[in-house]
Parts: C-alpha cells; structure tokens; sequence
C-alpha cells in the first residue's frame, strides 16, 4: 500500500518545495501549519482551484511560480463569496509586478483589523514595484515600498505580499510575524484555513490511475504496450486474405421438389401440364424444324422417323397436354403424363446426336 499511495509523510517533508506546509526547510510553511493545526483549523488543499467551497474559510496560496486566468478567476469567485485569500509571491495573474529588494522589516501604514497592534514585521527581500491601484496597502518597508496589499471582491478580501520570507519557518518567529499570520488568517467564526498544496504538486487523485505511483505508471503503460505488440503479432496477416468457400449450387431435384411443392398446394396441375405442352412443342421444333401452323398429327408424322416412337403416341400425348383447360388431370395422371415427355424428350435427344 506504501507503494502504491506514493509514499508518506516523510517522504512528502523531504522533498516538498519551498512554500508547502509540508516542507520544514528554512523557506516551508511546515511551522505557521503546525500552529494552525494546533488550534485544529488547519487543512492542506490539494485540488484545482475551481472545487473551492464553503468548508474552507481561509486559503493560503504561497510562492507558486503563477496562476492560470482560469485559476484567478475560480479564486475570485470563492472569495466573492465570502472567504479569504493570502497569497505570496510573483503572481502575474493578478497585476502588479514584484522586484527584489534588501531584507528588513516592514510596518503598517493603514489601519485595518489584519494589522491591528503590528508595530514591526520582519520581511525578506521580496516588494511591489508600485502600489498597485485601487488595493489598500497594509505593509510598507524603510524605503516606503509595498509588501503588503489588499482589495475587497464581492463579500471577500484578497491579501496579496510581494514577500515570501516573513511566514516562512525562518522568519515566523521574528519580530510579530506571527501575530500578523493569526491575525489575517484565524477565522472569526472557528472555520478552516487551507493551504494550497496542489500547485505544489501533491494533489488528490480523482481516479485510479493518480493513485499510482510515476514509477508504477510508466510500468503499466510499458506492461500495456507490450500486450498490444502481443496481440499484434499474433493477429498479424502474413499474405493475401483467403476467399470465402463458395457455397454449393443447389441440386436439381431439390428445385424441383420445392416447386411441386408449391404448384400442388396451389393446385395448379393444369398450369403443369400447359408448361409441358409448351415444352414438348419447343424440342419437337427444334427436332423437326418447326411446327408453326401444323396439327398435332402433322407435328407427330414427321417426328416419329426420327426419334423412333410411333405417330400415334406423340399425338396422343400432344392432345392431352393441350387440353389441360377442358379436362385437368389428375395427380397420378399428371406424373404419367410428364414421364412419358421425358421419354419422348430423351428420344428427341438421341435423334439430335445423330443427326450430329
């Protein structure tokens, strides 16, 4: 669990950058957060700026390189609504530009409850080039340069100090820095002060995936493209894709089958025996050279020498299968019928190999 949360405690005091509550270098904030936590309204943030809300009534937001314009305006929004910031350092998002400077102290200059009884506060070396406009000044160094400002949005204060150094663990013990540090960031009411640890880099995971440690993570993105270049080999296609088998024609006598089936429940026996009718006059056409216009016993007198059946069956049997209107056949007739055509179809085949 140690591995997969990131580490603990110990680790978080070593390697936390200067400004952290959690780093108890000469530049942390690990001394004013102990003294806060003390009083138990003490909390360290470690989400985005914008899931800012009413648990939270103080927010320390300490020597972070900037704040995105997104960033600024979820702060100001929280404060709008009542809370307040105090904020340290170069934070271009806000205006105003901060230039270094000798250490020294720094008094007040304006009567406010933040610095209510503050006769001198030790500074480090970080000023406010200008008074920037429409901010009250709390804080002026020996050379009349802002360290200290503020400004009201909506029900809230804004506390903005060009220095760094006079709540850092070095300097929270000189002179009454940390009398100013209570007065501006106690609570009236009893309500928590938060120190802002994700734009320090310790920041809480919304999924699984932060819970992992960088180390862990670049394993589980190696681990998962070695799966992918697994599955990838394995379903490579080495040459031209195989055609799909083809499908076996259907047998003729299953086609023939299929339609008896459907003409007998239709009923349709004389509809059979015209299409055979038809057929016979067909192949008799082509084996005689055509029938256009010829009787039944014509067309049958010049068939029979060739095929080798008499004259009188090929009429016979091109009678009955015309008149299928005055006398429908029955099924054993109709069978009878259509074996004979074979018969006599089969006879005219001969003849045309013959002939040829």
């Amino acid at each position: 669990m140690a591995v997969l949360l990131g580490g603990d405690a110990q680790d978080r005091a070593r390697l936390a950058p200067a400004g952290s509550s959690w780093a108890q270098s000469p530049e942390g904030l690990s001394a004013i957060y102990a003294v806060l936590d003390h009083q138990g309204s003490a909390r360290r943030w470690t989400l985005p700026l914008d899931r800012l809300d009413g648990t939270v009534a103080r927010l320390v937001v300490w020597n972070v390189d900037s704040l995105e314009p997104d960033e600024v305006e979820a702060l100001e929004d929280w404060v709008a609504e009542g809370g307040t910031a105090l904020l340290g350092g170069r934070l271009a998002g806000l205006g105003g530009s901060v230039r270094p400077a000798v250490q020294g102290s720094a008094r007040p200059v304006a009567a406010h409850p933040a610095t209510a009884g503050i006769q001198s506060v030790s500074v480090g070396g970080g000023r406010f080039r200008d008074a920037p406009p429409e901010r009250l000044v709390h804080l002026k160094d020996e050379q009349g340069r802002p360290v200290l400002v503020s400004w009201r949005v909506g029900r809230g204060r804004i506390f903005w100090s060009a220095d760094t150094e006079w709540l850092s663990n070095a300097r929270i013990g000189e002179a009454q820095n940390l009398e100013l540090a209570l007065q501006v960031l106690l609570p009236p009411d009893g309500g928590q002060v938060a120190f802002d640890e994700y734009h320090h880099g310790f920041t809480s995971p919304t999924h699984w995936w932060q819970i992992l440690r960088e180390s862990l993570q670049a394993f589980g993105l190696l681990l998962a493209a070695a799966v992918a270049l697994l599955f990838w080999s394995y379903g490579a296609r080495f040459g031209s894709p195989l055609p799909a088998p083809d499908r076996p024609p259907r047998a003729a006598v299953e086609y023939v089958h299929s339609m008896s089936r459907l003409y007998r429940r239709a009923g349709a026996r004389g509809a059979v025996l015209r299409a055979l009718h038809r057929s016979l006059l067909a192949r008799l056409g082509q084996l005689t050279g055509g029938v256009q216009g010829l009787s039944h016993a014509q067309i049958a007198e010049r068939a029979a020498p060739r095929c080798g059946v008499p004259a009188e069956e090929i009429e016979r049997l091109l009678d009955r299968t015309a008149s299928a209107n005055a006398f429908p056949p029955t099924d054993a007739e109709l069978i009878e019928l259509a074996r004979k055509a074979e018969n006599l179809q089969r006879r005219m085949e001969h003849a045309g190999y013959r002939d040829g």
